[in-house]
């Protein structure tokens, strides 16, 4: 994107100006947010916060201008986050029917969830079929049944004798 875009992109939001500045060097100069946090002496954590904002004013805009494809484009925005926390080289999974994962929520779109699962690899959930959203950074897992995910709480599982799992 260039500047007059990205200007505009973010004159929607209320970052302020060093966390714009940091926006900017990951969505006009192309940095990685890693290398953007890092020249900014900001957290990783922040660093994602700030990335995500920006990202939710792309798919407002979007979703203003193409309602039919908002799901779609905010699964890219969650596919690029994903690889921009952990890069290229990650496995990208999409949740089955009848199956598990466990893992850190790690991004959240306005319609999917990404679960890092370990290994340099996601899952993507769609909001729509999860019981709950999780915050970000709870260990979580998620089980399927019949398309539809339940949320667990890893950190709030209680195993038998009151010990925490």
């Amino acid at each position: 994107m260039d500047e007059k875009e990205f200007k505009s992109l973010v004159s929607g939001t209320r970052l302020s100006s060093d966390s714009r500045e940091a926006a900017r060097l990951v969505f006009v100069e192309g940095m990685s947010q890693i290398e953007a946090a890092q020249q900014m002496q900001i957290s990783p954590q922040r660093m994602n916060q700030i990335a995500s904002a920006v990202r939710r004013e792309q798919e407002k805009k979007i979703a203003i201008t193409d309602r039919g494809d908002v799901v779609s484009v905010s699964y890219a925005i969650a596919v690029k986050e994903a690889r921009d926390l952990y890069g290229d080289d990650l496995t990208l999974n999409r949740p089955k029917d009848d199956g598990r994962s466990v893992g850190q929520v790690v991004s959240r779109t306005d319609f999917h969830l990404v679960q890092f699962i370990g290994k340099d690899a996601v899952v993507v959930h769609e909001l729509a079929k999860l019981d709950r959203v999780p915050p970000i950074g709870r260990n979580v897992v998620i089980d399927y049944s019949a398309g539809r995910g339940s949320v667990v709480d890893r950190s709030q599982e209680k195993v038998r004798g009151g010990h925490s799992r």
